[in-house]
């Protein structure tokens, strides 16, 4: 029993799917026709040009401004007229069909047609140029500048080599001097032909105080500048020249030579010495004890130089004699020619000159023969026991006699 419903139950389930199925099928309806859009016109590219094209001259463009053009519509084209079919007549033999007319040929445009409607259709302008006005008149700052004329270089003479003789090295070129000299200009060299010994010396020292005088204007005028390096250059320049040792080739003793005699007595050479005498003595450490001595100095050589006749000149060599033997200086061949000049311009002076003299030669300068000759002097003819006693042990111990 449960069997057989069981049978009716799927048999009738069968039934009801295909009839629903049929009924599916049978009201199947139609979706309504799709509304399409109008084809769009399609944008004509530039044609390019032909090779004859091409070679031809370009063709300017007009400088007036061109209005925006419309866009244009695709063309349309025309459809042909039906041409209603001719029967054959009857008994004879059929007409062939008549050809229809194809679309009309387009003649290609040039490349400067192209180009220009292609700027007419994207709105391109071109800048107008901008003539000179005509009145503008022409300054000599809008001339070229001229070039430079290089005059030709005198040709020299070619030199012959010798056979066997070895070439001589290229000179250098000094590149630094070249510009100095370039920017200076020519240098005008002294002639120091005839000038003597007298004459050269003088010369040194006259170009020493001018090269002193260069190098305090050329400090000040860096001061003023506030150029700080330089400045610190210039100064360095002045302490080394300050430390070089100014050898005097020439003192005033040698330069007045041994004919002068003391024979007057003068107010103005007298307040000299006695002013040079008070620096020479004046009590000062050293750094400031040689400054006075300079002064000294200075004071004796104008007595010397102003006051030749003066009874103040022996003096004067005597005392000079002392300073340029002394610690400070050690100059000991002016001190021995000081000397020389005192007991040649005053033999009787009263200064031991000689003994002076003779002791530098024998103990500084280690001249045992002028040495010798100067103690003999001593002993003839100074009357100082003390000197005449200390020449002969000098004199002993030298010769070994």
């Amino acid at each position: 029993m449960h069997r057989l419903v069981l049978i009716l139950t799927v048999a009738l389930a069968c039934v009801v799917w295909i009839g629903a199925d049929a009924f599916a099928q049978a009201s199947e309806f139609q979706l309504p026709p799709v509304k399409l859009k109008p084809d769009r016109p399609t944008k004509v590219k530039p044609i390019p040009p032909t090779p004859d094209e091409r070679e031809a001259p370009k063709e300017t463009p007009p400088e007036e401004k061109p209005l925006k053009a419309p866009k244009k519509a695709p063309p349309v084209l025309a459809k042909p007229a039906k041409t209603p079919k001719k029967t054959p007549p009857t008994g004879g033999p059929a007409e062939p069909p008549a050809k229809l007319p194809g679309p009309a040929k387009v003649p290609p445009k040039s490349r400067a047609e192209a180009i220009k409607e292609a700027e007419e259709f994207f709105g391109v302008t071109k800048a107008k140029p901008v003539a000179p006005p005509k009145d503008s008149t022409v300054t000599p700052a809008d001339l070229p500048m001229p070039k430079p004329v290089v005059e030709p270089k005198p040709e020299q003479p070619a030199v012959l080599a010798v056979p066997g003789e070895a070439k001589k090295p290229a000179r250098p070129v000094d590149l630094q001097a070249e510009t100095v000299e370039a920017q200076v200009g020519p240098k005008v060299e002294p002639d120091y032909t005839g000038l003597g010994e007298v004459g050269l010396v003088e010369e040194l020292a006259r170009t020493r105080k001018a090269y002193a005088r260069a190098l305090a204007a050329l400090k000040e005028f860096y001061m003023g500048r506030a150029t700080a390096h330089k400045i610190e250059w210039a100064e360095s320049e002045v302490t080394a020249f300050e430390k070089v040792p100014k050898i005097q080739y020439l003192i005033v003793a040698e330069l007045a030579g041994p004919d002068l005699r003391p024979t007057q007595t003068i107010e103005a050479a007298d307040q000299l010495y006695t002013e040079g005498l008070n620096f020479k003595d004046y009590p000062a450490f050293p750094p400031k004890k040689k400054e006075y001595l300079k002064v000294a100095i200075e004071k004796f050589r104008t007595i010397i130089e102003k006051y030749p006749r003066s009874d103040k000149i022996d003096d004067a060599a005597f005392r000079m004699g002392e300073i340029y033997g002394g610690w400070y200086f050690q100059d000991y061949a002016r001190a021995v020619q000081s000397y020389q000049r005192c007991w040649e311009w005053n033999p009787e002076s009263e200064h031991p000159a000689l003994f002076n003299a003779a002791k530098i030669y024998d103990e500084k300068l280690k001249n045992r023969i002028k040495a010798v000759e100067l103690y003999n002097r001593v002993i003839a003819e100074t009357t100082d026991e003390a000197k005449v006693n200390e020449a002969q042990n000098r004199l002993r111990a030298l010769t070994g006699r």
